[in-house]
């Protein structure tokens, strides 16, 4: 194990930081530490490929699954099935830390190539339309499916 800081990604306005890579675990599982400031939604999507699990550490968030709005509040946690479309909102203002588990591990390359890394002292904002670009050409080679909707222009 190296004892370099873990990278730290931008990803729909929520900041991602890569704990372990699938590199670090044979490609089983990467595993992240996401912090929401208070205003931010994945868009609707649907992953081909890969599970995730959210565990809420702080805060709270919504999660959308196939239609059905849930709130989670710390402590709690949810499995998203592959091939069920959700979205993970945070409509609170205030900010929400959560850990993400994605198997098999697909995410963190994703995340590398949709998302960007986060500069030093930088604090992530509302995705610009470049990052919304991004992360629109990036899904479909990690088999993410993005529904339309997203981002809401409130």
């Amino acid at each position: 194990m190296s004892s370099m800081e873990p990278k730290e990604f931008v990803l729909a306005g929520v900041t991602m930081k890569l704990l372990l890579s699938g590199e670090q675990t044979d490609g089983q599982f990467c595993l992240l530490e996401n912090t929401s400031g208070g205003n931010t939604s994945t868009p609707i999507h649907v992953h081909a490929r890969d599970d995730e699990t959210v565990y809420i550490i702080e805060g709270e968030l919504t999660a959308v699954i196939d239609g059905e709005t849930r709130r989670l509040t710390a402590g709690q946690s949810i499995f998203l099935k592959r091939g069920v479309p959700h979205r993970l909102m945070n409509t609170t203002g205030r900010p929400a830390r959560y850990i993400l588990i994605a198997t098999p591990a697909l995410f963190d390359k994703f995340l590398a190539e949709a998302g960007r890394e986060l500069k030093q002292d930088e604090t992530a904002g509302p995705p610009t339309p470049e990052e919304i670009d991004r992360l629109k050409n990036a899904s479909p080679k990690f088999g993410i499916t993005l529904l339309p909707g997203w981002p809401d222009r409130r």
